[in-house]
């Protein structure tokens, strides 16, 4: 009762906006919808015969839109569905269409449980998250990954492996940061499925990219360039909380915007570096336990390439913190079966899911009356007190997962190998 209490606050919020004020991101941004415009924007550029990542078209149909980041796949399909209906209704659609994406989840959930109280709560995990208001908000698709991810996770698990490999070839096509998948397919030699994803991402997306040659660099931006100094404020990633602390201990960071453009280079060049050396590590540690541990273990691995792309990649913002709801809630399933993987997870599932699951203190260090964004009047106080919570409580996630994944998946691996061996002798 209290989870559908907490949605419903949401829900009201977004017609009377009083919980706001909680979120850089509906405070000193473009506003309402503005990620949703992106897709209908790019959809009216379809027609126009514009690139779906032009800035400026000639023909502007929202009031204001984020840039077009995905592939032309999305403009191709939704935007040109939307574009039936005036933005403001086609945004309302959107919602609703969470909505029953919520709703469908909600009902998945309670199939994995058998025991009633577990299921209550795993549900409340999903109607009490902070994060998610933030993704209506803006109409984003990261909510829409985060079903896939379960869907497709929960598909495999039960065997319908057509239908979980039918779900991430789609997920590739909306938001491409599911490839990050690829370790674990590989390692169940899902090759076919491997092939197959791939050549209909080509499918729906190299003509387009041949007809409109100029269009392939900023999509591949998305994965060439690195954590740039003017994209830290508001970013609630782990990577922009490095860059944070070696800006601002490092006494290199600027809060005069003037001067900040003068000396965005050297301030690049300053975390450019670290940020490297850290993702590699980050990588280089994902794969390794993914060679080790047992296939016994597929959805926890799964779970550590979701953790991973939270710290490592450039751009997470707080909406994106959604693609966790499906990690809170199979490690929530796994702390039920009560076996000695899970012990580790009792000591800081419940701390971190609701440093996650609440606002940032953004509220009380906000600054009003900015001409860009707060973090160029914070203190280095402030400024960590934003960027410090989720992504440390992130980290601590990945840690516990990969200590429990290197105590038992190994045992159960080289138990999988003892067998082999043996049945290879025998032969």
């Amino acid at each position: 009762m209290l989870g559908v209490l907490v949605h419903l606050l949401l829900l009201f919020s977004l017609v009377f906006g009083f919980l706001n004020p909680l979120f850089d991101d509906a405070t000193h941004r473009r506003g309402p919808a503005a990620d949703f415009y992106a897709v209908y924007q790019a959809g009216q550029n379809i027609v126009d015969g514009v690139s779906v990542y032009e800035r400026n078209p000639p023909s502007k149909v929202v009031p204001y839109s984020y840039p077009y980041r995905y592939l032309p796949f999305t403009a191709l399909t939704l935007g040109q569905f939307f574009r039936l209906v005036s933005p403001p209704v086609a945004y309302a659609l959107w919602i609703l269409i969470l909505e029953s994406l919520l709703l469908i989840n909600l009902k998945l959930t309670s199939r994995l449980f058998s025991n009633v109280e577990h299921q209550n709560i795993a549900v409340a995990l999903w109607l009490m998250f902070s994060p998610y208001y933030l993704e209506l908000f803006m109409g984003q698709f990261s909510f829409r990954m985060s079903t896939l991810f379960f869907w497709m996770m929960y598909y495999w698990s039960i065997g319908r492996h057509v239908s979980g490999d039918v779900l991430w070839t789609t997920s590739l096509l909306i938001k491409s940061n599911s490839i990050l998948f690829v370790p674990v397919l590989m390692k169940l030699r899902k090759w076919k499925s491997l092939i197959v994803a791939g050549g209909v991402m080509i499918a729906f997306s190299l003509p387009y990219f041949l007809l409109y040659p100029d269009t392939i660099k900023p999509f591949a931006r998305n994965f060439t360039a690195g954590l740039s100094a003017e994209t830290i404020a508001g970013n609630q990633g782990f990577a922009a909380l490095l860059g944070v602390c070696i800006l601002r201990f490092g006494g290199h960071w600027v809060s005069y915007i003037n001067e900040f453009a003068q000396n965005i280079g050297i301030m690049n060049e300053m975390i450019r570096i670290v940020l490297l050396i850290w993702t590699i590590v980050i990588l280089s540690y994902s794969l390794l336990l993914t060679v080790r541990t047992s296939a016994t273990y597929i959805n926890e691995l799964f779970l550590l390439w979701i953790l991973t792309y939270f710290l490592t990649y450039k751009h997470v913002w707080e909406h994106q913190y959604v693609m966790l709801l499906p990690v809170f809630v199979l490690l929530f399933l796994r702390m039920c079966m009560q076996d000695g993987f899970s012990v580790p997870f009792k000591k800081v599932f419940w701390w971190t899911f609701a440093i996650i699951a609440l606002p940032t203190p953004f509220i009380f260090i906000d600054k009003t009356q900015v001409l860009v964004d707060p973090e160029f009047y914070w203190t280095t106080a402030e400024s960590l007190a934003f960027h410090l919570g989720k992504p440390l409580a992130v980290l601590i996630l990945y840690s516990t997962l990969c200590v429990s994944l290197w105590k038992y998946g190994k045992r159960r691996f080289e138990m999988e190998e003892s067998v082999k061996t043996v049945q290879v002798v025998a032969g």
